[in-house]
Formats: C-alpha cells, sequence, structure tokens
C-alpha cells in the first residue's frame, strides 16, 4: 500500500487513480524512444501507476486557487526540447526521462533511474522528491522543494 496523506490521496482519487491501478504505456514508451529519452523500469512502473492522471489540489502558496500535475510524456515531451533535460541529467549526474509537467504546466517533470524526481523551467531545476510517490505528495503537500545548483 501507497503511503500518501488522506488528503492527496483524495486529490489522487478524484483523479481516478486506485491503488491497483496500471495502465499500458505503450504509447508513452514509443514517443519516450522517438525523443531519445532513457527508459527503466522504475520509469515504467511509476507511469503504469500514475500515467494519464491530471491531479487537482489547493495551491500551496495562493489561498482559494487550485493548481494541478499531469504525468503524461508525450504531452510533456512536445513541450521541451531535449536539450534542456540533457542539461538537467548534466546537472543532476543521471540520466532523466520526462514523465509530466507540474506547476499548472510550467514545469517538466522528470525521473532519474533511482527514482528520484525533479522538475525544471528555463535554467531553474527543483528537486521534487526521493520517488515517484514522494514527488506527488510533496506537490499536493506544498512541501518545500530545494533548487538543485
Amino acid at each position: 500500500m501507497t503511503a500518501f496523506s488522506a488528503e492527496t490521496r483524495t486529490w489522487l482519487q478524484q483523479a481516478g487513480w486506485s491503488e491497483n491501478r496500471c495502465v499500458d504505456t505503450s504509447e508513452y514508451e514509443k514517443s519516450l524512444k522517438l525523443e531519445g529519452y532513457p527508459l527503466d523500469e522504475v520509469v515504467l512502473d511509476f507511469l503504469k501507476r500514475f500515467g494519464g492522471l491530471r491531479v487537482v489540489y489547493p495551491h500551496y502558496r495562493v489561498k482559494n486557487e487550485k493548481d494541478e500535475f499531469y504525468i503524461n510524456p508525450t504531452v510533456a515531451a512536445a513541450h521541451i526540447y531535449p536539450e534542456r533535460v540533457e542539461e538537467y541529467s548534466e546537472r543532476v549526474s543521471a540520466p532523466l526521462c520526462v514523465i509530466g509537467e507540474a506547476f499548472s504546466y510550467h514545469m517538466t517533470v522528470v525521473m532519474a533511474p533511482d527514482g528520484k524526481v525533479y522538475a525544471g523551467y528555463d535554467d531553474t531545476l527543483i528537486h521534487v522528491g526521493d520517488s515517484g510517490t514522494d514527488a506527488i505528495e510533496a506537490l499536493c503537500s506544498g512541501r518545500d522543494m530545494p533548487e538543485v545548483p
């Protein structure tokens, strides 16, 4: 069982998630391979469980506003140059694969083979979480996310 807070679990369930969710990732795999992104079991497992979800939750800074993230690497990869992701990979010393978008689609979300999740926009790169589930919890809870130098 995944350890999400009650609030995060509610927002995930409203988006269509369940503990036993498993989606077909073949379209994601195809588009990511075409773009040259590295695919590994950690990324594929995350996409099987959370791919296609658009999660809406309260904005962590602006009262009465909503924020959202979308786990769809096909859409997200179309919104960023692979060279930018390569720059992010160099900064974290690990190959990164696009998995979605966050902060109302302003940042591209990427995952490393060890499961760590980052979000980037232009030269800004933040560490969102140490795993996919940790990143989801961080996004939904508004936890501070350190910037990667």
